[in-house]
């Protein structure tokens, strides 16, 4: 196995047929880089605590399961830990919480490899929320990642998981199922319907029940989001989509849960880079199903051109419903601070500051917008600058 700090990264070679969790194993790998040293380098000492509820492996396809997301996520904190080590005295900790008997055993047996203190768990996910959440608090200066994957919509009821939510210094990463909940959420018998009940934890369908298609996804989406937020008392709550490879639709949400108005920025930067990728190996995943359909091997097209608009058309969607709505608050305040704008326009999915940017970019040059305490040398507000926006009606 390749050791933890060998500069490994996530190798798309081994998600043949499984493209989907490539997108969510970059975004996890990524982020938990990204948050790994800006924990460790904010304060002496720190420890960060990384819990992984629904651990696997699974269907990973490297001999050495480096693409299952319990090596991938200790691979990059045993990097930042190597880094920081002598300078800061960051130390990382991982605990897996695995049910399937056979997925722990093959665990038990990455933990061996492992160059960081793991625990691990052979078990049910709520069954252990009060050893996660004790996990949760250990070291100095503590800080806690929370990574929920599972391959359905049960096992991390809200209500079961609140007390490892309302950790004060801690992020979670759930794995939405969407392309079942969407399904069965407003149907089927009593259990199921309780089950929705469970992982909401309250009825909410009635939020939903007049809409179809991406208006009634999206609706699902935030009020799940609303939940956790409430749930653990997070500042944001948001999502990232990812589509199924090779169909138009979308496989999953990530929900991304933070206290910090850096962490939602950090993530959507990340999202960014991920849908770009995105597009990628669905256009390379579609190009392939077309070739075994018709026997004919090579394009006279960049395989990007043979995908679908379905990403461009989530593009539009979201952007326009940023855009509309913190324009509808500029024009409602006249002035606002440029911080609150970009956080407001960020609680779309595929949104980052750079879409806010090219907007009020635009608006400037048509005299609707007036940007306040630039100083001399500055052309575009930056955060924390207290620069303000100012909404002129021409």
């Amino acid at each position: 196995m390749a050791k933890e700090g060998s500069g490994d990264r996530v190798d798309p070679k081994n998600y043949e047929g499984r493209e989907q969790a490539l997108v969510k194993h970059l975004i996890l790998q990524s982020y938990l880089q990204r948050l790994a040293y800006k924990v460790g380098q904010f304060k002496p000492n720190t420890t960060l605590n990384y819990i992984d509820g629904f651990s696997g492996p699974w269907d990973a396809n490297a001999d050495d399961n480096s693409d299952s997301s319990p090596s991938i996520a200790v691979r990059e904190l045993y990097r930042v830990q190597t880094a920081l080590a002598d300078r800061k005295g960051f130390s990382a900790r991982a605990m897996f919480v695995e049910k399937d008997v056979a997925a722990f055993q093959r665990l038990q047996q990455l933990r061996k490899d492992f160059a960081i203190h793991t625990e691990a768990y052979c078990g049910a996910f709520e069954e252990h929320i009060s050893q996660a959440t004790a996990f949760a608090k250990v070291g100095t200066n503590p800080f806690a990642f929370v990574f929920i994957d599972p391959t359905g919509w049960t096992g991390y009821g809200l209500q079961q998981i609140t007390p490892l939510l309302r950790v004060r210094f801690s992020e979670v990463l759930i794995n939405f199922m969407t392309k079942d909940i969407t399904r069965f959420v407003d149907h089927g018998p009593p259990n199921v319907a309780e089950s929705f009940v469970e992982l909401f934890g309250g009825d909410y369908r009635a939020q939903w029940r007049d809409l179809e298609g991406l208006d009634r996804e999206d609706a699902i989406i935030r009020a799940y989001c609303e939940r956790v937020k409430q749930a653990g008392g997070f500042q944001h709550a948001v999502s990232a989509v990812v589509l199924n490879p090779r169909k138009d639709r979308t496989h999953y949400h990530l929900i991304y849960a933070t206290r910090s108005d850096v962490g939602l920025i950090t993530f959507r930067e990340i999202e960014a880079a991920a849908m770009k990728i995105q597009r990628g190996v669905r256009a390379s995943a579609r190009e392939d199903a077309r070739n075994e359909r018709t026997g004919f091997v090579g394009s006279l097209f960049d395989a990007t051109d043979i995908d679908s608009d379905r990403v461009g058309t989530l593009f539009d969607r979201y952007h326009s419903e940023a855009r509309a709505r913190i324009r509808s608050a500029l024009e409602k305040h006249s002035v606002l601070p440029y911080d609150a704008v970009v956080l407001d326009a960020l609680q779309s999915p595929m949104t980052a500051e750079a879409d806010v940017r090219e907007w009020l970019g635009e608006w400037k040059a048509s005299g609707n917008l007036l940007v306040e305490g630039l100083r001399e040398r500055e052309r575009t507000p930056k955060l924390k600058s207290s620069h303000r926006l100012r909404w002129r009606v021409t």
